[in-house]
């Protein structure tokens, strides 16, 4: 006796039409109104994931998500090597000036733009905080996005 379970594909038409109607697929929850008011994004490093070629198209594809996402409010928070993105020679500078444009608020860490050596161009409008300020801020948001 075969007791393992069957795929889709063993299925036939009709049955596949019968359990069509009763049954529901959710992919993704429904996003509400609360889901999309303020999102808080921690940049930690100029590069997603990997220090290469590769990590730095992966955070330019997340930087121009959030440019054309649906989020109300966003509100950009840099430290360690993400506050090299304002550095007009980083390969992702102008992506970051249109996030900047985008959202509420960019707060970079004085401490990382000292040890790093960023002079902020006046094209941005940077609040920087010590990494003392920041933590007090980053602990208490429940809406928080980390990019590693």
């Amino acid at each position: 006796m075969n007791t393992k379970p069957k795929s889709s594909l063993e299925f036939s038409e009709a049955q596949l039409e019968q359990y069509a109607e009763n049954t529901i697929l959710e992919v993704l929850p429904e996003k509400t109104g609360e889901d999309m008011t303020t999102k808080y994004v921690l940049i930690k490093h100029d590069f997603y994931s990997s220090d290469n070629e590769h990590g730095r198209k992966i955070l330019e594809s997340f930087l121009q998500n959030f440019c054309t996402s649906s989020f109300n409010t966003i509100i950009v928070y840099l430290i360690d090597t993400g506050t090299k993105l304002l550095d007009s020679s980083n390969p992702l500078y102008d992506q970051m000036c249109r996030l900047s444009e985008r959202s509420e608020m960019v707060i970079a860490c004085k401490e990382s733009l000292d040890n790093y050596h960023v002079e902020i161009n006046d094209e941005f409008q940077v609040v920087t905080q010590s990494m003392k300020t920041l933590t007090e801020d980053l602990i208490c948001f429940s809406n928080l996005l980390t990019l590693e």
